[in-house]
């Protein structure tokens, strides 16, 4: 991708409240990463139904021996609902919309259900964003994916993003801490806890936050000072490449 200049969308846009609905999940989900073609090895119930999600994605499929999944079936929303009766541990394989195929060691035991939400440590190719993405010039895709965020709907294709390589980090006084992510095709959304520590008001200037591989930085509310103990939201949209060389 060639290099560009980080893009100003608050330059464009009205400053609204960003309400973006998280993932339906279970309360007790365990969040996990996953690489592609790998495996995990899971423990699960063999007296209750297990779910596995993958967020951003819908699995489509998951398979194992004849006789070992005494049920399973697919929810509105994507997951996978599966039960086994099996005492002893065999190897479950998912599949996803998205083109994902990783294996599952299961260890049954006689447990409560196991509810997980699996991400994978690498970006996937997702088409459908990428029509969106490529139908519009440069800066006006910024515009418009930015406008999307702050509607919390996000354009067609995207999906949540694991934020387990995100880092805290501070910048001229201020602490960024990693609280939701989102991948598009070629882009890579972040949005992090902006906070004040410091006893006294610290300017707020967003150039600060400028990485290599930025396109655009929004802060929202976004105030000419940030006051001692007051926080706000950053958001850090990224080039995105993918390890087949697309983006």
């Amino acid at each position: 991708m060639t290099n560009r200049k980080p893009f100003h969308p608050w330059r464009w846009l009205p400053l609204l409240v960003l309400a973006v609905a998280p993932t339906t999940m279970a309360a007790t989900a365990v969040t996990l990463t996953f690489s592609p073609g790998g495996h995990l090895d899971l423990p699960i119930s063999n007296v209750n139904p297990n779910l596995i999600v993958v967020p951003g994605d819908r699995v489509t499929n998951i398979s194992s021996a004849a006789g070992l999944l005494t049920d399973k079936k697919n929810t509105q929303a994507g997951a996978a609902l599966f039960s086994t009766a099996s005492d002893k541990p065999f190897t479950l394989y998912v599949e996803t919309r998205l083109g994902q195929v990783f294996s599952i060691n299961a260890t049954p035991r006689a447990t409560e259900g196991r509810s997980y939400r699996l991400f994978p440590t690498t970006p996937t190719p997702r088409p459908v964003a990428k029509v969106w993405e490529t139908a519009q010039p440069y800066e006006s895709m910024l515009v418009a994916l930015n406008r999307a965020l702050l509607r919390g709907a996000l354009p067609e294709g995207y999906g949540p993003a694991s934020i387990d390589k995100e880092a805290p980090f501070t910048r001229a006084g201020l602490q960024a801490t990693p609280d939701s992510a989102w991948d598009g095709n070629a882009v890579h959304i972040v949005r992090y806890r902006l906070t004040n520590p410091l006893s006294v008001p610290v300017v707020l200037r967003e150039p600060d936050f400028w990485t290599p591989g930025t396109r655009a930085i929004m802060v929202h509310p976004r105030y000419q000072r940030l006051i001692a103990g007051a926080s706000t939201w950053l958001y850090v949209i990224r080039t995105q490449e993918h390890t087949d060389g697309q983006h």
